[in-house]
């Protein structure tokens, strides 16, 4: 019993070390995908695909500095459906929706981009990953304004 109390904190050392590994690895990898844009599922961390469905485009009423609390909520409160970027104001900012889903587990989530078009660029302020189900109301508003977004975003 002694020589097992006395390797202990080697042995918690090595295992804490271990899952700190794996915890990085599983987020550098996170990363690289996302800067290759791509998302990574929320559910099973696979990488998932963008599906053939265009991208929504949606107006936020923030300018360049606001931030808001709670993302999920503000967004689904707040986002207003635009057919192209022509239709964003100067100073304000809009959000990007594109719906993916996992090769591995066939669940649905949405990735949203929240962008302030600088001169024809984006500055992208942050991205967020949620469940399908919670944003379908508002990609469902596109049949209210007549149909998805036009290629000339």
């Amino acid at each position: 019993m002694s020589e097992f109390t006395y390797y202990l904190p080697g042995i918690i050392f090595g295992v804490l070390a271990g899952a700190a590994l794996i915890w990085g690895i599983l987020i550098v990898r996170e990363l690289f995908l996302r800067s290759h844009g791509k998302a990574v599922c929320m559910y099973c961390k696979a990488a998932t695909a963008v599906l053939v469905t265009p991208q929504y485009l949606f107006l936020l009423p923030v300018s360049f500095g606001t931030r808001y609390e709670d993302p999920e909520q503000y967004l689904l409160s707040h986002m207003r459906p635009i057919l192209s970027k022509q239709q964003i104001p100067t100073g304000q900012r809009a959000c990007r929706v594109e719906v993916c889903r996992c090769g591995r587990c066939q669940k649905q989530q949405v990735v949203i981009t929240d962008f302030l078009q600088v001169r024809g660029g984006e500055s992208v302020k942050s991205t967020y990953v949620f469940p399908l189900e919670t944003f379908q109301p508002l990609l469902r508003q596109w049949d209210a304004i007549g149909g998805p977004p036009r290629a000339d975003r």
